[in-house]
């Protein structure tokens, strides 16, 4: 697992990017999210519960060990997409929002489930020499 500077680094240049393509502060919001997202569940609860900012103490928890097993699962992900996309298209379809709003949408989620699929491989490829880089 690449360390949080490491991701840090790849939500903000990921946002810069998108938001240069797109010029969206949108898009280039849910990169940033969706970089940091799986990491912030599976560390985050575990340090409100425990009261504690040390990455030892929550790795211990048995709540880490459940929360990693379903933020690094990119079928969970797909799931939460999904849900996404049907919600957004019932909405159109059923006209309680317009077509142009649930593209945004469906573009958003495009690119949430993007940097969620960049953060998993990061996880996997990169060895982390500390818990921040």
């Amino acid at each position: 697992m690449p360390g949080l500077l490491t991701h840090l680094i790849t939500a903000f240049v990921g946002g810069v990017i998108i938001y240069l393509f797109s010029r969206k502060y949108l898009y280039s919001g849910f990169w940033v999210l969706g970089t940091l997202i799986p990491d912030t569940i599976k560390f985050g609860i575990p340090a409100i519960r425990l009261k504690t900012a040390s990455f030892a103490v929550m790795m211990t928890d048995p709540l880490y060990a459940t929360l990693n097993s379903f933020t690094h699962s990119i079928w969970f992900w797909l799931v939460i997409s999904g849900i996404v996309f049907l919600v957004g298209y019932l909405f159109g379809k059923y006209e309680k929002w317009s077509w142009k709003k649930v593209r945004v949408i469906f573009i958003s989620n495009i690119i949430f489930l993007a940097s969620i699929v960049v953060h998993l491989i990061m996880d996997v490829f990169i060895i982390e020499s500390s818990y921040w880089i």
